[in-house]
């Protein structure tokens, strides 16, 4: 590895929470992204919220900052996140890699694997779903009015589904397609909505998640990305494994006191009451 390679990997001007699972000589870096990091900045007054603390071009997506001896230091952003999701995110530390391993997602040849936690159980413990979803059809800000409908496959399998706590189940997905929050779409539409997800998620569900364990993040995480890709006629083998963050243990593991029985207990006795006007 290059000592220009290294220096720019400690160099990287990485936001609070963000650190780095990977990297190598090629100057391909995965990042752990947490959740609420957005992928890259909009405008320069969302600089501080974004995966790395610097200007983004947008035009060439990349990042752009001085180090402290005034060198202009640049970093592209191979994929994107949603905010909410937290995990895996691959950087670029040169144009060339940047641009080698965009093509390697265009031709779906990278692997992803992402956790969630969804309301309810599948009906099967693995299997696919393919769903037809609106493109995002896009002409920079502008949206064009004639959207096409677009193929999204995922392959999912049932990891755990605890008794006693909340009726969710703790999922692996592995989408096979890359459509805008297709996982999100994809588990509403297959009736496992993600908790937490405030924009295609069970909004009641959420808020009695949230009263109970105080977790009110979106309950997506990207674990896992797999790369095999060739390089200056060399193969290479990239690898970045993100833990389950806490949150998800904290809700997979919850099971309510006697007191929250209870008081449950009342509560649908109260309702029942009101229904038959007693």
């Amino acid at each position: 590895m290059s000592e220009f390679q290294n220096v720019i990997i400690n160099e990287l001007p990485l936001n609070k929470g963000v650190s780095v699972l990977a990297y190598n000589e090629d100057g391909l870096v995965a990042l752990d992204k947490p959740t609420g990091a957005m992928s890259h900045p909009n405008n320069y007054r969302d600089n501080k919220k974004s995966i790395l603390i610097a200007n983004y071009d947008l035009k060439e997506e990349c990042f752009e900052w001085t180090s402290d001896t005034g060198a202009p230091k640049r970093a592209w952003l191979i994929n994107r996140l949603d905010s909410p999701t937290s995990g895996v995110i691959l950087l670029g530390l040169n144009p060339t890699i940047s641009e080698l391993i965009k093509a390697e997602f265009s031709s779906r040849n990278v692997s992803k694997v992402y956790y969630a936690v969804v309301r309810r159980k599948p009906s099967k413990p693995r299997g696919s779903w393919e769903d037809l979803l609106l493109k995002d059809m896009r002409n920079s800000k502008h949206a064009i009015k004639k959207s096409k409908m677009v193929k999204a496959k995922t392959r999912f399998q049932v990891l755990q589904s605890p008794i006693g706590g909340f009726p969710v189940t703790l999922m692996k997905l592995m989408p096979l397609t890359g459509r805008t929050h297709q996982l999100r779409i994809q588990c509403q539409k297959n009736r496992q909505p993600i908790v937490g997800d405030r924009s295609y998620g069970n909004f009641p569900f959420n808020r009695e998640v949230a009263a109970h364990t105080n977790i009110k993040r979106l309950l997506l995480h990207s674990a896992e990305t797999h790369i095999h890709y060739t390089h200056g006629g060399k193969i290479r083998d990239f690898s970045a494994v993100s833990k389950l963050p806490e949150d998800f243990k904290i809700v997979l593991n919850y099971r309510p006191s006697q007191k929250t029985l209870l008081l449950g207990n009342a509560r649908s006795a109260a309702l029942s009451l009101r229904r038959f006007n007693l």
